[in-house]
């Protein structure tokens, strides 16, 4: 597994013009062997790799080497500029099959060799903070792992697929398994292909994609003669966050790639998805060979989402969920007047105060709220998508004798009603009940233990 994180200060370091450097596990826990040079297997901790002058490319290597499945090395890269384009090799590699720890600290640009990528993976590979531009040479990917792809929030990366001739275009990632996104800012393009396809994106071979925060835009290669690249493909693709962007690659004479290509896509929560297809005849959102339905999945999306495709012919269809807005006065949701019994009563004048009957805002502020009375059931109603009804079961036990048997809560998209005989017999005499409803969602707690 490759994990990048944010660098620790006070290491040794090691500069990348002085020779390739090969980093492996050490004896010790917590120590690696470097090798630069005449320098062999020297024992360090903390190992920071960088460059002398930022501005100037080195065409040495850096190989982590966790042979072992135990072994585990962490090295920092700090302001790295490497250029392999004059050799066969990845600008980074990471073998073997132990644990190894790749921090980001500064700006790292790295550039591999023809068909070969900016940062190579054997295992899995994790990015979580820093920034870092990885891009392939002559077809080769950005970013390459035969395990999956994981980037977190506090990451800028940019990946970009090496064009290519007779070949076709590197990916911007490319995985053989999962690619997850939870944050940060993603850029990943496919490199353009001559008589080969556009490169893509994202890519996973299995596994599948997933998107769940942070700010992603994928591009897929353009082509000339042959199909242009897809923004992402996967068997699987899901997002449920973030704003994304997927755009498939143009051909001359041959097909548009697609914005998305997936035998399953699954959208749903808050996103913000901005798909379009390629030109000629490429799909914004390609699901099992056919253009995504967007009325399909309408009931997945939460507030705030909206879902754009634009096809090669440039007809765009959007569907948008609007995001709720806190009023700055109460809005009182309506009643109704009919009474338990089957009968039909005028409710009381409103109360905007009960002993022991508190409401909360989100904030946890006390808000005004209106009671009505219809029968033997109470009605507190609030002007809120976001609201807690409090009441102590000692306060119940006054209404109960009172002949109140059932209390409903009401905000502006939710209603909930309560047996007092249930909630009475649940606690002590200080027990308190919060019922909680969030736009159209309820919970209970009562004494602090959810029901």
């Amino acid at each position: 597994m490759l994990t990048t994180l944010a660098a620790p200060a006070f290491a040794k370091t090691w500069h990348i013009e002085d020779g390739d450097i090969t980093v492996k596990a050490g004896e010790t826990k917590g120590t690696n062997k470097v090798s630069q040079g005449a320098n062999q297997e020297v024992e360090d901790t903390d190992t920071i790799i960088t460059n002398r002058n930022e501005g100037t490319a080195s065409s040495n290597t850096v190989t982590i080497d966790a042979n072992g499945k135990n072994d585990k090395v962490e090295v920092t890269l700090k302001d790295v500029n490497i250029d392999t384009s004059s050799r066969n090799k990845a600008a980074v590699s990471v073998t073997g099959e132990g644990d190894t720890n790749i921090k980001l600290n500064g700006d790292n640009a790295l550039k591999s060799d023809t068909y070969r990528s900016g940062i190579y993976g054997s295992g899995s590979l994790t990015i979580s903070g820093g920034t870092i531009t990885a891009n392939g040479d002559d077809g080769g990917s950005g970013i390459y792992s035969s395990g999956g792809v994981t980037i977190s929030g506090g990451s800028t990366v940019t990946a970009n697929g090496g064009n290519g001739g007779s070949i076709g275009g590197g990916s911007g990632i490319y995985s053989n398994g999962s690619v997850t996104i939870s944050g940060g800012t993603v850029n990943a393009a496919g490199g353009d292909g001559k008589d080969g396809y556009g490169g893509d994106g994202i890519r996973s071979s299995s596994g599948g994609v997933t998107i769940s925060g942070g700010t992603v835009t994928a591009n897929g290669g353009n082509s000339t003669n042959s199909s242009g690249g897809y923004g992402i493909s996967s068997l699987d693709v899901a997002i449920s966050g973030g704003t994304v962007t997927a755009n498939g690659g143009d051909s001359k004479d041959g097909y548009g790639g697609d914005g998305i290509h997936s035998n399953d896509i699954d959208l749903s929560g808050s996103l913000e998805l901005t798909a379009k297809a390629g030109s000629p005849n490429g799909k914004a959102l390609s699901q099992n060979g056919r253009e995504l339905d967007l009325d399909t999945i309408k009931d997945k999306l939460g507030p705030g989402a909206k879902v754009t495709a634009t096809d090669a012919n440039g007809e765009t269809k959007q569907v948008s969920i609007p995001r709720p807005v806190e009023p700055e006065g109460p809005v009182i949701p309506g009643d109704s007047s009919s009474s338990s019994d089957g009968g039909s009563a005028a409710p009381s004048a409103p109360a905007f105060s009960l002993p022991g009957l508190t409401v909360t805002d989100k904030d946890g502020q006390r808000i005004s709220y209106t009671s009505t009375q219809s029968g033997n059931t109470l009605t507190v109603c609030v002007g809120r998508f976001t609201a807690s009804f409090r009441i102590s079961l000692a306060a119940l036990r006054q209404l109960r004798a009172e002949g109140i048997e059932t209390i409903t809560f009401q905000t502006i998209l939710c209603s909930t009603t309560l047996s007092v005989d249930e909630l009475l017999a649940m606690g002590g005499e200080d027990a308190e009940v919060v019922l909680t409803h969030h736009i159209r969602s309820s919970t209970l707690t009562v004494g602090g233990k959810a029901v």
